[in-house]
């Protein structure tokens, strides 16, 4: 044999001895030191909206009409005149009747009932 052929058996046999996909060592995650603290609390639930008592327009003083968003003492003494009339049916009766504009009683629909 050739010492050229010598030469390329003995390269091609140290290649194929070569890790192709050699692992690199990963590095050493640093330890968590231990803590002596109180433990963790656990997260809150979901918070949750409070439970709001709807105000009844038909039986509401002015002063717990005047609580309401959009409404003041004048359209709070309107929502009692106007329920003095006639009790309200339901939420179209109230809008029916014009007591109060309309961006008050888009404030005020999911606080009230009848």
């Amino acid at each position: 044999m050739s010492a050229r052929r010598l030469l390329s058996i003995a390269a091609l046999l140290a290649f194929a001895a070569t890790p192709v996909f050699a692992q690199s060592a990963q590095p050493a995650k640093p330890a968590t030191p231990a803590t002596t603290a109180a433990p963790v609390k656990p997260a809150p639930a979901a918070v949750t909206a409070p439970v709001v008592k709807k105000v009844d327009l038909n039986t509401a003083t002015a002063a717990e009409l005047d609580k309401l968003p959009q409404i003041g003492p004048a359209r709070a003494k309107s929502i009692v005149e106007a329920r003095a009339k006639g009790k309200f049916k339901n939420w179209d009766d109230f809008v029916a009747r014009k007591v109060v504009p309309s961006n008050a009683e888009t404030a005020i629909k999911d606080l009230v009932s009848f």
